[in-house]
């Protein structure tokens, strides 16, 4: 098996994987609030922890209370989703740098490096909008 074939099967393991995750992922952390209060009395009270979702949308901190265990527990989920997905799109652009290197290296193998060929003829000179 070639390098190329190898690194292919590669990345259809990891976009493999990613489909696999479904389309239920979500940025973020789930965090615990602490409510602090003055009571009637003039006593200083704590309620909670509550848990919150905290997270970044268009630069801006964003947080929203979750109301129950359960929504609690698939928030969890879906953030756990989103990092694994982080994880497999960095494998994916290193797999697909990997390819398009050894891709390079194939179609050019043989071919003497030609890169003087391909500048122009004009070396040296201004544009014209220079010697004004």
């Amino acid at each position: 098996m070639s390098n190329l074939e190898s690194l292919s099967n590669q990345w259809n393991d990891v976009v493999g994987k990613i489909r696999a995750l479904g389309g239920s992922i979500r940025p973020g952390s789930v965090c615990a609030q602490n409510v602090k209060y003055r009571a009637k009395d003039g006593t200083r009270k704590e309620n909670g922890p509550y848990p919150i979702l905290t997270f970044k949308e268009k630069g801006k901190t964003r947080t929203i209370r979750l109301k129950s265990p359960e929504q609690e527990e698939i928030v969890r989920k879906q953030i756990a989703s989103f990092r694994l997905f982080r994880q497999l799109m960095r494998q994916l652009i290193e797999i697909g740098r990997e390819l398009a290197d050894a891709d390079l290296a194939e179609k050019t193998e043989g071919k003497k490096n030609s890169s003087n060929a391909s500048r122009s003829s004009g070396k040296g000179k201004r544009p014209r909008s220079w010697n004004a």
